[in-house]
């Protein structure tokens, strides 16, 4: 039996709770909306899909390699997770993200270096360029452009992180649950 995995990397509680406050303003407006809960608020870096429980090990080391060799060779990434928008900007909206403002050429440097790794393994590679943003809520129907206009234009928070975390997401009717099944810490290998 195998596990639904992503790489991604944690963002912190003032920040989970600033994006969470400006989701909150959001609630009252009609329409189906399927919200993240904020404790499962991240920044997806690779999404791996169904791993074999025999392969996570080999994930980890493939994804050690990568932050160890990555061009940047950071041991900490910081960036900025701005407001809350609709994508697509318009009243096709599907999900309503936080984007990831200053410090996203660093993840997708990050983003390319795990992704490349996994393809030398064998794994599933992304094709599309890498957008980093957090995934505020999946929209089923709504017409939000309105009230997201309404919403401040600040930024939600600055994020340093320092590891990458291996996540399992299994789906449930109430939402999926995430464990974490492993953290890589950035920066060189020592």
């Amino acid at each position: 039996m195998g596990k639904r995995t992503f790489f991604a990397l944690d963002i912190d509680d003032v920040t989970r709770g600033r994006i969470a406050a400006a989701a909150d303003r959001l609630r009252s407006e009609p329409g189906r909306i399927n919200w993240t809960k904020p404790q499962n608020l991240h920044v997806t870096m690779n999404f791996i899909g169904d791993a074999p429980d025999d392969c996570i090990a080999e994930l980890c080391d493939l994804a050690r390699r990568a932050v160890g060799g990555w061009d940047a060779g950071l041991d900490e990434v910081t960036f900025t997770i701005g407001p809350l928008m609709c994508f697509p900007q318009d009243r096709r909206a599907r999900m309503i993200w936080a984007p990831v403002r200053r410090g996203g050429e660093v993840l997708a440097s990050l983003h390319g270096a795990i992704n490349k790794a996994l393809a030398v393994g064998g794994w599933r590679s992304e094709s599309r360029p890498f957008k980093g943003h957090v995934t505020v809520a999946r929209i089923k129907s709504a017409d939000l452009e309105h009230a997201l206009g309404q919403l401040p234009d600040d930024d939600l928070g600055e994020v340093t992180a320092t590891e990458l975390t291996l996540y399992e997401s299994k789906l449930t009717p109430s939402g999926p649950i995430y464990t974490a099944l492993a953290r890589i810490a950035l920066g060189p290998v020592r």
